[in-house]
């Protein structure tokens, strides 16, 4: 059994953290222990309670921390006791840029640790954005010179090795010692949990054992783990957006170690990266059917594992980058009057859900 009482906050600036954060703020104001007995016992659906952990408190080597918002720089973690614990972790990673923070992802997050994962929203180096770098803004010719740009810039910021000038990322701050760190550490503050079954006798990931998800960036660096390692499950949200030159198929864009199989995606019809993300999806995964509207069928939609959605963001379809955030972020991902996520079906299927029952409607495929 979970202990319940043992979802301590690990950071000092938790109110901080927490600003803006929905449900999740409110509910600072009672014992989690008794919060949660009380919120069960009244909503089955009630928002989960995350652990918050700054990343150096895992590790004191890394040092990056965002510009903006570093108040927010913290990794998430999630364990629904109410659950039976799947044997599996997901670890989902933001997109890039200023304000891509765990803390912005938590619906989606929650809703995996109630399908009964162990769930980390991990804070890695996110302030290059891969798609500026080295996509059509990056020479007046319309893309880098360099076809492996995006991979070798994913790569530094995977590994923490020196692959890319576009991106300075150290061993320590790289995705793979985060997440290690974290997992060490987990594993010696919570013994009882299970945490240490996601670690190697080396100190490395686990990685047949963890499923991978992102949004925008965070989904590209979730695709190249699992080219380079065997992992559970790979799941992309608006992404990957890499798109070198419009409409070809960056090098890196490939099955590798992970079957094809255990790759899925939703994306949005009308976000502005829409192109590259259809061709890299086609390319890894265009032989299981071709994309299915969410909102216009029930899982499992024709055994596609490409999903699309053409919902009405948050903020409005014409928001800057509102249609590409709103597959997951909070802010732009479409909910209904009882703040529930109406893409959360197709996030059960994507994440792994066994669909209940049949589908009463025809799958509908449209030409996104």
């Amino acid at each position: 059994m979970l202990r319940i009482a043992r979802f301590t906050l690990v950071v000092a600036s938790i109110a901080l953290a927490f600003a803006g954060c929905r449900d999740a703020a409110r509910s600072l104001t009672a014992p989690s222990s008794d919060r949660l007995a009380m919120s069960r016992a009244l909503d089955q659906s009630a928002p989960l309670v995350p652990r918050i952990i700054a990343p150096r408190t895992t590790d004191p080597d890394i040092d990056y921390v965002p510009v903006l918002n570093p108040q927010v720089n913290h990794h998430y973690v999630w364990l629904d006791p109410s659950q039976k614990p799947r044997p599996k972790l997901l670890v989902f990673m933001p997109g890039a840029g200023g304000t891509a923070r765990p803390a912005s992802f938590l619906l989606v997050q929650e809703e995996a640790a109630r399908l009964g994962y162990r769930v980390i929203g991990l804070m890695y180096q996110n302030d290059a954005e891969v798609v500026v770098k080295c996509g059509g803004s990056a020479n007046p010719v319309g893309h880098s010179l360099d076809p492996d740009c995006s991979s070798n810039m994913r790569l530094e910021i995977l590994d923490g090795i020196d692959h890319s000038s576009a991106v300075t990322v150290t061993r320590a701050n790289s995705i793979e010692n985060r997440l290690a760190k974290l997992l060490a550490y987990l594993g010696d503050q919570f013994p009882d949990e299970g945490w240490s079954r996601f670690l190697e006798d080396d100190g490395t990931p686990r990685w047949s054992q963890i499923a991978f998800s992102g949004q925008s960036q965070g989904s590209g660096q979730a695709a190249l783990i699992g080219t380079l390692h065997h992992v559970d499950r790979v799941v992309m949200f608006s992404g990957p957006p890499d798109a070198r030159v419009p409409e070809e198929v960056d090098p890196w864009i490939s099955i590798g170690a992970t079957p094809a199989a255990k790759y899925f995606a939703l994306f949005h019809d009308r976000d502005h990266l829409v192109v590259g993300i259809r061709a890299n999806l086609t390319a890894l995964i265009g032989q299981f059917g071709d994309p299915v509207i969410a909102e216009l069928n029930d899982p499992p939609y024709g055994g596609t594992h490409i999903v699309y959605t053409d919902l009405r963001p948050t903020l409005g379809y014409d928001a800057p980058n509102a249609p590409h955030q709103s597959t997951a972020r909070d802010n732009n991902t479409p909910v209904d009057a009882n703040g529930t996520p109406l893409l959360r079906d197709a996030w059960r299927y994507l994440l792994g859900d066994e669909p209940r029952g049949g589908s009463e409607k025809a799958v509908t495929l449209r030409t996104p």
